[in-house]
């Protein structure tokens, strides 16, 4: 089984929200834009949860790792080497 980024849904949502929002602002004079403003504060809040539960169980998503550490790793090995020579050490 895959592991299932815990932000994915309330990324989706979110999206979905916002392109509603949108279109009801753009089409504010038509029948398109008559959707009920509980409607959209029903989905804030749903995506608030979801941003929650994304929150509070984070632990199911394992890092995909691939050869080095990164930048990081290699800027600590250029400063530990530079200390070591400094020193005199091989």
């Amino acid at each position: 089984m895959q592991q299932q980024d815990p932000w994915e849904l309330f990324r989706l949502w979110l999206a979905l929200t916002i392109g509603l929002y949108a279109i009801r602002a753009f089409f504010a004079t038509t029948w398109l834009g008559a959707i009920p403003g509980w409607f959209l504060l029903l989905m804030v809040l749903i995506a608030l949860f979801l941003a929650t539960k994304a929150l509070v169980f984070p632990g199911r998503v394992k890092p995909f790792r691939q050869g080095d550490g990164g930048w990081l790793n290699d800027l600590r090995d250029d400063w530990q080497l530079w200390w070591r020579r400094r020193l005199g050490q091989p």
